[in-house]
């Protein structure tokens, strides 16, 4: 078994040096290459990306059984005693598959554990010289920035509003709650005299979360616009969406939620989902996490069950995808970038709107595809420095990334 644990020392040392930039080019390819042997490897590594989920998936990941024993004994002389105390106690759940396997991913889950407790941050904050011969300057990444349009026209700037009440809307009192949050709150739960809306719009690097007066809770992602009125008095909850915004939904049979994305319609009853519609996108992409959705476009329409995504093309054609990766959708949210086999543009619209920049291509567009997750609190000059790896260069000036292969 010697050879087999010489791999899994080898793959456990190749993320420690990933995660701290001390890897080479060839160690680097040495490692995608692994990650790209399987879906598992490419989930695993994924994980190992995020201190968060590597506690997760140790709470549910089944314990070496006695006959690997050996394999855990290995894992422990890596990362010495002191450091194997820190790890959580987990269950005797394991399927019995090959031991190879088996050794490999709880040597990787272990190491994840006590890479983040010996090296966080992850990412460093400062530029390689080599990386500041290309960077003229750097850009700070979004943060909880929005403009509240009242329905008199006059808007509201929240990220330099105080906390507390900041408008009177119909019967309802609109409120601040802190640094990133609104509310509605009806005292009196009366009826206005008129239908009134507001409108909240975050800018390119800003995001916003609110909570509708029926209860439900929607996080605006950046570049995006929520119309919705101050009180649900109809049959119907109607909201407008522009860009991206995920939403938990308030339960109220007798009165179904419903969210407009230009043609498109989204009919809710009580559950959780994520739309994504920006006018630079191909399409506009409804996603369920629990619950249940009606798409329609047109005469076309499609019930999706959670896991599932609806497509509208620019053509107003429907399409259902199936097993879609939720928490890579939702993962803007938790403060992630998600990357899964996203070509460049993909990529740098997405940097484009969170960080405000614009993106120039010079020459031929480089033919790369993206995985993994990093973190949106990293300053641009992090997430291109870990892009170039790639073997794509960027040079940033001012508010200017132009893209060279």
């Amino acid at each position: 078994m010697s050879d087999e644990f010489n791999y899994i020392d080898r793959i456990a040392g190749l993320i420690i040096k990933h995660h701290r930039e001390e890897i080479t080019e060839l160690e680097y390819r040495e490692l995608m290459e692994w990650r790209n042997l399987s879906e598992e490897n490419r989930l695993l590594f994924e994980k190992l990306s995020h201190s968060d989920s590597v506690r997760n998936e140790l709470k549910q990941f089944p314990d070496i059984q006695a006959s690997k024993k050996a394999g855990w004994d290995k894992v422990i002389s890596v990362i010495g005693e002191e450091d194997a105390a820190i790890l959580p106690v987990i269950g005797r759940r394991i399927h019995r598959t090959r031991y190879f396997i088996a050794a490999s991913v709880a040597g990787l889950l272990v190491t994840g554990v006590w890479l983040y407790t010996k090296y966080k941050p992850v990412i460093k904050s400062d530029i390689s010289p080599a990386l500041a011969s290309n960077f003229k300057n750097d850009v700070a990444p979004g943060g909880n920035k929005a403009v509240l349009t009242l329905s008199d026209g006059s808007n509201v700037v929240l990220d330099h509003a105080d906390r507390g009440t900041i408008a009177n809307q119909g019967n309802a009192r609109v409120v601040k709650l802190n640094d990133g949050q609104l509310a509605y709150n009806n005292a009196l739960n009366e009826k206005p005299a008129a239908l009134v809306y507001n409108t909240l719009t975050t800018p390119a690097a800003g995001q916003f979360q609110v909570a509708l007066p029926d209860g439900s809770k929607v996080w605006l992602n950046n570049a995006s616009s929520l119309r919705y009125p101050v009180a649900f008095t109809g049959k119907d909850r109607e909201v407008e969406l522009k860009g991206e915004a995920y939403f938990e939904i308030a339960p109220n049979p007798h009165q179904p939620f419903k969210v407009k994305v230009g043609e498109t319609l989204v009919d809710v009853l009580g559950t959780s989902f994520n739309i994504s519609a920006y006018a630079d996108e191909s399409n506009i992409k409804t996603t369920l996490l629990s619950g249940g959705v009606r798409v329609s476009s047109g005469d076309a329409h499609t019930v999706l069950k959670p896991g599932q995504q609806a497509n509208v093309n620019d053509a107003g054609r429907l399409k259902t995808l199936d097993d879609v990766d939720t928490d890579g959708v939702v993962a803007w949210k938790n403060g992630l970038f998600h990357f899964e086999k996203a070509d460049i543009k993909t990529v740098m619209r997405m940097l484009a709107r969170w960080y405000d920049v614009e993106v120039m291509y010079e020459g031929e567009v480089p033919e790369r595809q993206f995985n993994g997750e990093m973190e949106r609190k990293l300053n641009l000059s992090q997430v291109l420095g870990i892009l170039q790896k790639n073997q794509v260069r960027f040079e940033l000036d001012g508010k200017r990334i132009t893209v060279r292969r």
